[in-house]
Order: C-alpha cells, then sequence, then structure tokens
C-alpha cells in the first residue's frame, strides 16, 4: 500500500549523489544517507532530482538512486521518485521501475522546449503507465515553466496527476497564484527553494518544502511547529536556521556535501558537475553555521 502523500507533511528530503573516487555511486553511502534522512524525522525523500546531479546520471545510476532509497526506507517515509526524460518513453520507464521499486509516487518536470500539448500527452502516458500519484514539477528556471491554469487542467484532465512541486520565482506568490485557482483535483502542492521560504509556503497552502537534506532535521521541526499550531516558535526557529539554508542557495552542493562530511555521512565532496572548491573562509562560514545551528540539531547517527 503507498504511503499516504497527506501524511508526508514538512520535510521531503532530497538525496545528494555520493561518488567515489573512481567517479561511481557509493552505493554503502547512499544507504547511509537514506537512513540519516529516516533518523532526521522527514517524511518524504525525494530522488534524484536537481540536488542529486540526476542529469549527470545514466539510466543505470538514476534506477539505481530510486531502489537504494525503497529499499532502505522499507515504507518508514514516503518516496517519491523523479522520472523526469526529454521524451515520453524514457519518462514511461523510469515511472514503471519507481512503482515496481515501491515508490510512493512519481515527480517530473515538463521537458524544455516543447508545447503545452506534448505536455499534457506526457504527463498522460506517465499517469497510464502508473497506479501511484503523479507530482508536477515547476520550475521557472528549468523545463518549461507552467502557469496555474495549465497545472490545474493537468490535473483535472489526467487521472493521477494530483500533486505539484511549486518553485517559480517567487516561490509564495506562485503558491498563492496556485492555490487561488486550485480545484478538488489537485491534492496537494509541495514548496521547493531550498525550504528558503517555509513559513511562507506553509502559510499559502504547501504542506511541505523538497529540499537538500543536509539540514533535514531542522526543516522538519520547523515544520512541525507550524502544523503543531506554533507559528511564533516555527517563525523563530525558522529565523535562527536561515543563514544555514542561505548559504547552500550561494555554495552549492558542494556545501551541502561538506555538512553531510560533517554530520558523519559523506567522506568526501565529489562532483559531475563543475562546482568551485570551497575555500577558507567558506570553511571558516560553515563553522559558523554550526555553532548558531548545533542547539537544534537531532543527534542523528547512521
Amino acid at each position: 500500500m503507498p504511503y499516504d502523500l497527506q501524511k508526508a507533511r514538512g520535510s521531503s528530503a532530497i538525496p545528494m549523489t555520493p561518488f567515489t573516487d573512481q567517479d561511481h555511486i557509493d552505493e554503502e553511502i547512499l544507504a547511509k544517507e537514506i537512513e540519516f534522512i529516516v533518523q532526521c524525522g522527514s517524511t518524504s525523500i525525494t530522488t534524484p532530482v536537481m540536488v542529486s546531479e540526476f542529469e549527470s546520471l545514466c539510466e543505470s545510476e538514476r534506477k539505481l538512486m530510486v531502489r537504494i532509497p525503497c529499499e532502505v526506507a522499507k515504507g518508514r517515509l514516503a518516496i517519491i521518485a523523479n522520472v523526469a526524460a526529454p521524451c515520453s518513453p524514457q519518462a514511461v520507464e523510469y515511472a514503471e521501475y519507481a512503482q515496481k521499486c515501491g515508490a510512493d509516487a512519481v515527480i517530473a518536470m515538463p521537458p524544455a522546449g516543447v508545447s503545452f500539448d506534448f505536455i499534457k500527452q506526457y504527463y498522460q502516458k506517465i499517469s497510464d503507465a502508473v497506479t501511484i500519484p503523479v507530482m508536477i514539477q515547476n520550475h521557472s528556471m528549468a523545463g518549461t515553466m507552467l502557469s496555474p491554469q495549465q497545472v490545474i487542467q493537468l490535473c483535472e484532465e489526467i487521472e493521477n496527476v494530483r500533486w505539484v512541486k511549486e518553485e517559480c520565482m517567487p516561490g509564495p506568490v506562485s503558491i498563492s497564484a496556485l492555490m487561488a485557482v486550485r480545484t478538488k483535483a489537485l491534492e496537494g502542492v509541495m514548496s521547493g527553494y531550498g525550504s528558503q521560504y517555509g513559513p511562507l509556503d506553509f502559510a499559502r497552502g504547501a504542506i511541505a518544502s523538497i529540499h537538500a537534506c543536509e539540514w533535514a532535521d531542522l526543516v522538519q521541526k520547523v515544520w512541525d511547529l507550524m502544523f503543531d499550531g506554533k507559528e511564533e516558535e516555527g517563525r523563530a526557529l525558522h529565523y535562527a536556521i536561515l543563514p544555514a539554508l542561505q548559504l547552500e542557495g550561494m555554495l552549492g552542493m558542494k556545501y551541502a556535501k561538506e555538512v553531510m562530511i560533517r554530520r558523519g555521512v559523506f567522506v568526501n565532496s565529489n562532483m559531475r558537475r563543475a562546482a568551485r572548491t570551497l575555500s577558507k573562509d567558506d570553511m571558516l562560514e560553515i563553522d559558523r553555521i554550526f555553532e548558531v545551528v548545533a542547539p537544534h540539531m537531532k543527534d542523528v547517527r547512521v
């Protein structure tokens, strides 16, 4: 029985892809990373998406980044598998594999440079291939950006298209625009942007944020407070951890992987995408970040 996404509230953590020095995915470290996310209290995992460098992964690696999370999580939280592809046949293959592995939902960004008619056929074929929910990833900087009306049309006309990751800039404003025209066909909205706007996203109707996993425990704690009606406490915690979330936006996944090294999960910060090596000043700032957020971190041991 798939995990009910309505219960996946708060942190939907994205695993970064750990690479060995020989440029292979480190399956042992990946398994530790998934267990780390579970122990942080996240309610879902979204994999492999942009944080995971999914565009640099071959087909077998993309499937591995779905299979191992499903195997390690064992139903303790929802798995949302990315099936985005340039064409429908490839997306369908990923979707069928994800459901076979035990994923609870699939997510797909529409291909770039295509018509809305193509996009409708793309999501229809993904929906036809699975019985689990399909989530639209609507991003203003990648793929093809959809208007709120187009998102709602896809939800109303395609059976399994029920969820949206809304991250068109400005993020919280776009969530408001979507919610203003939503219908029962849209079951829920998740946000992005590294949960930098968590309380705003919550206030405008999102139930979770899909974000890189290095601070998953902190993000989940903020959302838990918001859902518990403790908005003032939730906002106070969010403002306390915001520098940690913002630094990711400046330093990228090198930063996220460095944090995971310091949290005892990763052994290196190897990447396939071009990335600037963290400087001495960067490392000092990460030291300061840890001092600030340490009182709020869970003692996660994997």
